[in-house]
């Protein structure tokens, strides 16, 4: 790994240093490797020891992000996913773990606008019919203060509104604690 580092640390040196129209052809990636050009024109990214390297594109959103109110009790939530998203990052900002899962509801759904101290949170419709709940054991967990990028299931109901449980896994206090849920394309 320290070669590796070394190696990087070199390259860009090198790339700082050489010519203009020497720099015009490289391409670093992320593992440090430059482009290789293959015969039949398609482009190639191999790292110092000659292994492929993968090349993640960046997370781009679609639309808002949504904010889901955690508690102890299981609460469900009505979103409306946007058309063509693969992906969507989760953003845990409370100092207590979260689980939270998309689940099937009894249709026709009854919601009712959710209040967060006092304002009325936009785009998310708190669920208060039958639905299915997040299992603690089994769902989609996100660590205290943590976020990450995860591909998308298929909804179980179909469509563009998602049902979405959610649950603290520990008293959250007298803070509100506000899960950060945006949709998009790519890691």
């Amino acid at each position: 790994m320290l070669l590796r580092l070394l190696a990087l640390a070199g390259a860009l040196a090198l790339a700082c240093v050489a010519p203009a129209e020497a720099q015009s052809h490289r391409v670093l990636t992320a593992c440090g490797a430059e482009q290789l050009r293959i015969g039949d024109g398609s482009t190639a990214f191999l790292d110092g020891n000659g292994s492929l390297c993968t090349v993640q594109v960046p997370f781009q959103r679609v639309g808002k992000a949504f904010a889901l109110q955690a508690t102890t009790t299981p609460q469900t939530y009505a979103i409306v996913q946007p058309l063509g998203s693969t992906s969507y990052r989760g953003i845990n900002p409370c100092n207590v773990d979260i689980v939270i899962a998309t689940v099937p509801a009894t249709m026709p759904a009854t919601t009712q606008p959710v209040t967060v101290s006092g304002q009325t949170v936009p785009n998310v419709l708190l669920v208060t019919s039958a639905t299915g709940t997040v299992n603690q054991f089994e769902d989609t967990l996100f660590l205290a203060r943590s976020g990450r990028v995860l591909g998308s299931s298929q909804n179980p109901m179909g469509g563009q509104v998602r049902y979405v449980s959610i649950m603290a896994l520990s008293d959250p206090g007298t803070t509100p604690c506000l899960f950060r849920l945006g949709y998009g394309n790519n890691s």
